[in-house]
């Protein structure tokens, strides 16, 4: 019984947790989506999404925002106008000592390296700032 307890706790834990990460959210200066126009049963919206490429995950944001828009849970077609790349205005490059190699994204450079009595997990720090270099806004209507 105690087992089925922690199992169920685990599950119901993980559904919240995976349940938090389709949740549309307004736009906030870097990412959400902005309405452009709102009929009764239409809308016309714009998403902005990190510069991952994960479709699935994608549609169901765009869907939960259509959702939230028009207040239903109805599910609703999508039709794509565009999407464009832009810059992340958040993204700061941290080592301007760094040399960029053609246009790709891979850089080297001198870092500073930890004594040997340091605590501190660089490499957890660096993952932990990381930021996507570029942004998809897709504008599409739901209907």
């Amino acid at each position: 019984m105690k087992k089925l307890t922690t199992v169920i706790g685990l599950g119901l834990t993980l559904l919240t947790l995976a349940a938090c990460q389709t949740t549309p959210r307004q736009y906030n200066g870097v990412t959400g989506f902005q309405i452009e126009n709102k009929t009764a049963t239409t809308a016309t919206l714009a998403y902005t999404l990190a510069g991952r490429a994960n479709r699935d995950l994608d549609e169901n944001k765009l869907q939960r925002a259509c959702q939230k828009t028009l207040n239903t849970t109805k599910q609703y077609k999508l039709n794509v106008l565009s999407v464009n790349e832009i810059a992340n205005p958040n993204f700061a490059q941290k080592d301007p000592q760094g040399v960029q190699l053609g246009q790709s994204r891979t850089s080297f450079g001198l870092s500073n390296t930890q004594g040997y009595n340091s605590t501190e997990d660089m490499a957890t720090r660096q993952a932990l700032d990381a930021r996507p270099s570029s942004l998809h806004v897709v504008r599409y209507t739901c209907s």
